[in-house]
């Protein structure tokens, strides 16, 4: 167990996407300070930063260019003054993660590719689904609890928000650390997915599943 303590914690509802956000939240771990904060466009070279490091995988303009905008769920995480983690969710229609077609790229410890915002233009769906894309911690600042903050963080917000009813994310069949992590924080495992990985060997992901309500 790591000797996580919340400091502050503030609340606030994006109204350009409908997903509630965690603002000035600080904590600690063993005494020392860690803080997190959203993603903008004055922080968002430091997630480049942590993902080229985290990542066997190259993401383009347009994902970081998604994250600040509406229908994301996007962190930073700093631990002694220091960024140390990310997490990146986008939300999208209920169901679209079964879609045969999706795929492509994601992280090694997280989620997929990214391919917009995946919401109707046509009509609002009645129901959604976090996708989470990255989740990653730099190597030095494992096991200390931060991804489970970063994880439980974006539970929360997901939890406030009454039209999504699950987060998915696609982890590569190798991954067993990562599968790990996230089947002992509930996530369960739906389903194989073949020839998900574009450019990275093995190919195949699963995709897993934490249902909400």
């Amino acid at each position: 167990m790591n000797c996580a303590k919340s400091t502050s914690n503030t609340t606030s509802s994006n109204s350009s996407n409908g997903i509630p956000v965690v603002l000035g939240m600080g904590m600690t771990v063993s005494g020392k300070a860690v803080e997190f904060e959203q993603v903008d466009a004055l922080n968002i070279s430091k997630v480049r930063n942590l993902n080229s490091v985290l990542f066997p995988v190259h993401y383009s303009s347009g994902f970081y260019k998604s994250l600040t905008q509406g229908g994301q769920f996007a962190q930073l995480c700093t631990f002694q003054g220091k960024y140390v983690g990310t997490i990146a969710c986008r939300r999208q229609r209920l169901g679209f993660a079964d879609t045969p077609a999706v795929g492509g790229g994601g992280g090694g410890g997280g989620g997929g590719g990214f391919n917009g915002l995946h919401t109707s233009a046509v009509a609002v769906p009645e129901a959604y689904e976090l996708y989470m894309m990255t989740l990653g911690v730099l190597a030095p600042y494992r096991r200390l609890g931060i991804g489970q903050m970063l994880l439980a963080n974006a539970v929360s917000a997901a939890e406030q928000d009454p039209l999504i009813r699950r987060i998915v994310l696609h982890v590569k069949i190798d991954n067993d650390d990562a599968l790990r992590f996230y089947h002992k924080h509930g996530f369960t495992t739906i389903r194989l997915v073949e020839r998900y990985y574009k450019n990275i060997e093995p190919p195949h992901a699963y995709l897993l599943e934490y249902r909400l309500r």
